[in-house]
């Protein structure tokens, strides 16, 4: 279960550089977006119940389905 640490390359280095660089980035941005999506959802549930018990309030059945 041996595993084998990479040759610190150029390339390699810059790699680690990169990934650093997004994981500071995405630390500083990260809780927006899942608040953003929650925020979305509950308005979408919100706006669907709303316009649900509209069409119930104003929905007069047809009579002849009760014959």
């Amino acid at each position: 279960m041996f595993f084998r640490i990479p040759r610190l390359t150029p390339g390699y280095i810059r790699f680690l550089q990169t990934q650093a660089a997004q994981t500071v980035l995405q630390s500083q941005e990260g809780p927006a977006m899942p608040r953003m999506a929650i925020l979305l959802g509950l308005m979408g549930i919100g706006m669907s119940g709303y316009s649900s018990r509209q069409l119930t309030l104003h929905y007069k059945p047809s009579t002849h389905l009760f014959r």
